[in-house]
């Protein structure tokens, strides 16, 4: 018997969570300004069953794991809602890129689709030519387009759904190797949206202007845990936010949306797009919250777009640094609402070597690190350091979490799920360290880069080497390397534009500048042309896979 709620009266599974939504918040509503479509939650419970329906008449089992490729629209929520009703569990999948290798976009498709034992995959008709390669390389794949879902099977019964039933497969935007799919349980999903909407305080008004790619963890929970509270959700393509910026911006102003969500270098590229003349125009006073979150928060990012938007009437409190990881359903840790953004300076030699020592104003030789603030409700958080010791406030140390919003594992992955837990915390991979009960972190433990017993950030390099002139658009890249005698080195890779640049002049630019600046040499440069630098899908640099391409191209 499907259990819809717990005893508070809690949905406990995604789909009663929807069904809920229609009843209590019918003008809640989701619009796609790209194509001028718009969904009410009870449009969404509605269509949803008739999908759900419609899956099960097409050979869709409880238990399976069903992939969605589909453009940012309608048919997201759709799945999102009827997959789950249908007993199965949804997997948001990459959406294929233009001019990019659809071979190689559906290499990686089909590893997912093979680490997931998918039969069935909803996708859009217009990514048939990679879907065609998809099924060469995973014949026993159906692919479902969404236009033949709406068609009603009302005599199609749908299976009991209870809480501890899958209801999203997650693979991770940094997986390398054999895909991970996060699995996450309906009664798990519901703890993680529930804990977001009350660390960040979201009121049912909320309006949410998203760009971030729903197949990303930002991008999927975030709108998901407004929009179950009432709240109205805007979605725009991410290629229309990257192209456009000031479009999005003039958007959130016309609806008075209340909260933006993205990475760190998405608050860069608003900060350089808005103009003293367009701040003047913007009324952006409804903004409350810029979730920032995905990658480290840079300190000059929170102060650029403080300064830039204040006469837009966007306040000081409104930039939101955060932590989180699909593993834990997004959210880990959230500032106080309506809090500024708190700034620690530490010694940046003594950190690298795991030493918390603060300072009162920084220096040439301090780092900045920004908070992102104290555990969601529900969640459990520890630093410990190498040997498994929990570390005071005066050491840097692997991040690790538990909670009820916390994963139960990877999908088919025995032994990656044993490796990922200490007991029941979590190693979430990350570095950082606890002030007063928050949160700062400084990276990830397989980045740090040692050269002669000494440690080092790659975003401390990368700080010293993106805004040299000829380095193209910021973009570059420090990882760990060797020179060709064997030691350990720090490795540098820019793009810059080549018919422009002297790469000669421009490499001994950036050894001389990192080795001034951090004290570290020897210093190996590779320069490459512009848009050659990989990236996760939520655009974070991946640096293990910089550093094998790179030592493929030399061999």
């Amino acid at each position: 018997m499907l259990r819809d709620t717990d005893p508070t009266g809690e949905p406990e599974t995604l789909c009663a969570a929807f069904d809920r939504l229609a009843q209590q918040h019918p003008g809640a509503s989701l619009s796609f300004p790209a194509t001028d479509e718009h969904l009410t939650a009870p449009e969404l419970a509605e269509r949803s069953a008739v999908w759900a329906r419609a899956l099960v008449a097409a050979g869709v089992e409880p238990g399976e794991v069903v992939g969605l490729l589909v453009p940012t629209g309608p048919s997201l929520p759709l799945a999102l809602g009827a997959v789950p009703r249908a007993g199965a569990a949804l997997s948001v999948m990459p959406t294929p890129r233009r001019f990019v290798d659809p071979a190689g976009q559906a290499k990686k498709l089909a590893g997912a689709a093979r680490a997931a034992r998918m039969r069935h995959v909803i996708a859009d008709a217009g990514y048939a030519h990679v879907l065609d390669l998809l099924r060469e390389l995973e014949p026993g794949i159906t692919v479902v387009d969404p236009a033949e879902l709406d068609r009603d099977s009302p005599a199609t019964p749908l299976p009991d759904v209870a809480p501890d039933d899958l209801a999203v497969v997650q693979f991770t935007s940094g997986s390398t190797g054999t895909p991970k799919g996060v699995m996450l349980p309906h009664r798990t999903m519901l703890a993680g949206l529930r804990a977001i909407a009350l660390g960040a305080d979201i009121p049912p008004t909320a309006c949410l202007v998203q760009w971030v790619p729903h197949f990303h963890d930002m991008g999927l929970f975030g709108w998901l845990a407004i929009f179950l509270g009432g709240g109205d959700i805007h979605m725009f393509r991410s290629a229309d936010f990257i192209s456009d910026p000031v479009r999005v911006l003039r958007h959130f102003a016309a609806v008075r949306g209340t909260i933006l969500t993205g990475p760190n270098f998405s608050y860069d590229i608003i900060a350089n797009a808005v103009t003293p003349e367009l701040a003047a125009e913007l009324d952006l006073s409804s903004w409350r919250q810029a979730f920032n979150g995905a990658e480290p928060v840079n300190v000059e990012t929170v102060r650029a777009f403080t300064e830039r938007l204040s006469p837009a009437g966007v306040g000081p409190s409104v930039m939101y640094p955060v932590y989180g990881m699909a593993e834990a359903t997004l959210g880990i840790t959230f500032p106080e609402p309506g809090s500024l953004p708190r700034v620690a300076h530490v010694q940046r030699e003594l950190l690298a070597d795991g030493v918390v020592r603060r300072v009162s104003e920084p220096g040439v030789a301090t780092k900045a690190v920004v908070s992102v603030g104290k555990p969601l409700p529900g969640i459990e958080l520890r630093v410990v350091d190498e040997h498994g010791t929990v570390c005071g406030d005066d050491r840097l140390g692997e991040i690790q979490v538990a909670g009820p919003s916390v994963t139960t594992g990877y999908l088919h992955a025995p032994a990656a799920t044993a490796a990922a837990f200490d007991g029941r915390w979590l190693r979430t991979g990350d570095l950082g360290f606890t002030l007063d009960g928050e949160l700062f972190v400084t990276g990830r433990t397989t980045d740090m880069i040692i050269v002669r017993g000494q440690n080092f950030f790659p975003e401390d390099v990368e700080l010293v080497v993106r805004d040299l002139p000829g380095v193209y658009r910021r973009r570059c890249v420090a990882f760990a390397d060797r020179t060709e005698e064997g030691a350990e080195c720090v490795a540098v890779a820019v793009e810059a534009l080549a018919n422009r640049v002297d790469s000669g002049a421009l490499a001994s630019t950036i050894r001389s500048s990192v080795t001034a600046e951090l004290g570290i040499s020897p210093v190996r440069v590779h320069v490459l042309e512009p848009r050659s630098l990989p990236s996760t899908t939520s655009g974070k640099w991946q640096r293990g896979l910089t550093r094998s391409l790179i030592a493929g191209a030399d061999a």
